[in-house]
Formats: C-alpha cells, structure tokens, sequence
C-alpha cells in the first residue's frame, strides 16, 4: 500500500482533510496515492511534519519497518501558555512528546495540551498540538493565539488586509477580528504555527 494512504488511513483521515491540512487539492493528493506522481519538496515536507516521518519513508526509500524508529528530540508539553511569561518554565510542563530529526531541524518546537470544543471536530479535548515556536503564519494555518496576554488559545488564522480574524472549527464559537491598530494595542501575538496533531490516548 503507498506509505501516504496508509498513513492517513492510520491517522483516520479522509482525502478532503489530508488536502486541506497540505494545502493542496483532493486530486493532487489521489494522485500521490495511486503513485501517479511524487508531490513537489514543500508538499512533501508538510507530509512529513504531519504524520512524524521521514521524507525518505515517505518514498519508499527508507528499508525501516517502523517509520518512528528515527525520533531523536524531546519538545515540552505545556498548559497555561501566555505570551508575555517564560512559557517554557518547569511550572508549565506536563509531559514531553518526541520528533523525528528531521523536524527539529526546522526550528523552535514545543507541543500544547488541547482544552476546550473551539476546534471539534478536527482537534479534539485533551490532543497534543505540535507548535513550530514563531513560525511563519500564512492565511489557513491553524496557529497558537495569545489576546492581551491571557492563555492562548489554538486556531485557525485568515488574513484581511493588515488585520487577522481568528477562526474556530466548532460553529458554536463566534469569530475574532482583530485590526492592524488592535493587533499592537491589546495585543494579540500569534506564537506559533500548528504543525501536527496527535490525538490523545
């Protein structure tokens, strides 16, 4: 079975949720799992945050038959995490979660304990986010949120102009908008880029 499909499958993905997490087309994504064509470098790089494996893996040229056998780094765990505070200190770690070398050379990581409804269905009470530190965000991504310095809270980012709306997946929540002048006067600071989820136990 092509390692993608099988890895979404695992991860009970469908096809239209996989695209939109990758950003590309529900067609796309088939046709890199039936083998019709490789996705380019970014796209497969994105494959490779998602589910914790290597790119190698990805194209069937690593021989390993577990593709987790290459984590390598420890990221911290955290609750209660607020912009304007060391969110790193020892009173705000609840446990550690592992990556694979290849995604701790891309940068600052740290990982965020889900609480709430706001993002059910897709990000549920209680599951690990996996948060690149400071990392760019673009119009989609889903992000971790700081308002004027209150615990943060994760979800999705649109961009209007120089002002951002915050978007929940659960339709009970409102959406935030946020203009240019506001973003600097509350403030509201986007700490980092969600980059893989991981279910809870």
């Amino acid at each position: 079975m092509n390692r993608i499909r099988m890895l979404r499958m695992k991860n009970n993905l469908k096809q239209e949720e996989l695209a939109k997490i990758i950003n590309v087309s529900q067609a796309s994504l088939s046709g890199y799992e039936n083998g019709k064509y490789e996705p380019d470098n970014k796209t497969l790089l994105h494959l490779a945050n998602v589910f914790h494996v290597t790119t190698d893996y990805l194209l069937g040229n690593d021989t390993l038959s577990e593709p987790f056998n290459k984590i390598t780094k420890k990221i911290p765990v955290l609750v209660n995490l607020r912009s304007e505070v060391s969110f790193k200190s020892a009173e705000n770690i609840v446990g550690y979660e592992e990556i694979n070398e290849e995604m701790a050379k891309q940068g600052d990581f740290f990982a965020i304990k889900m609480h709430g409804d706001s993002m059910e269905p897709r990000i549920k009470d209680g599951d690990t986010v996996i948060v690149q530190n400071q990392a760019p965000v673009k119009d989609g991504d889903v992000a971790v949120v700081s308002i004027q310095g209150s615990e943060a809270t994760v979800t999705r980012i649109a961009r209007h102009g120089s002002g951002i709306t915050l978007i929940p997946y659960n339709p009970k929540y409102d959406l935030k908008s946020f203009t240019k002048e506001e973003l600097i006067r509350l403030p509201v600071v986007i700490i980092g880029r969600a980059v893989q989820l991981r279910g809870k136990c």
